[in-house]
C-alpha cells in the first residue's frame, strides 16, 4: 500500500501564532452569531474555527500545514503526523466540521439550530484539545 500524499505547505513554527489568533476570532464569531441564532454564520465559523486550529496546531508541531483543495486531506495529515494516542479520536471532531463545509457554504439548504450548534460543539472540543498542545 502506498503512502498518501498531501499537499503541504511549510510555516515557520512561529506562524502558528496567526492561525490561532484566527481560530480564536472564528470560534468568538461562532459563539456571536449563536446567540443571535444566525445558525449558517454560526456553522461556518465552527468550520473554520477547526481549520485554523489544526493549522495552527501543524504549524506549531512540524512547520506545515495542508493546501490540498481537498479539505478531508487536512484531517489525514493531522492524523498521520500527531503519533498521539487521541488524535484519532481527537480528529473526528475536525472531520465532522470539515465534511459539511461545501453544504454549508454553497448548498441552498439553510443549516438548523441543531446543526449549528452540533458543529459548534465540534470545533469547541477541537479547539480545546489544540490549544492542550500549544504553549
Amino acid at each position: 500500500m502506498m503512502a498518501e500524499k498531501f499537499r503541504i505547505g511549510k510555516s515557520s513554527k512561529e506562524d502558528y501564532k496567526k492561525f490561532l489568533k484566527k481560530a480564536n476570532e472564528f470560534y468568538e464569531m461562532m459563539q456571536h452569531s449563536l446567540m443571535k441564532e444566525k445558525w449558517n454564520a454560526a456553522g461556518l465559523n465552527a468550520i473554520h474555527t477547526g481549520i485554523s486550529a489544526n493549522d495552527a496546531l501543524l504549524t506549531f508541531h512540524f512547520g506545515l500545514r495542508s493546501i490540498s483543495p481537498k479539505h478531508d486531506d487536512a484531517v489525514k495529515l493531522l492524523i498521520s503526523m500527531m503519533k498521539r494516542d487521541d488524535t484519532e479520536k481527537k480528529g473526528k471532531h475536525l472531520r465532522r466540521l470539515i465534511s459539511v463545509k461545501n453544504l454549508v457554504e454553497y448548498d441552498g439548504r439553510l443549516l438548523s439550530k441543531n446543526e449549528a450548534e452540533s458543529l459548534a460543539k465540534h470545533a469547541e472540543r477541537f479547539l480545546v484539545w489544540v490549544k492542550s498542545l500549544l504553549p
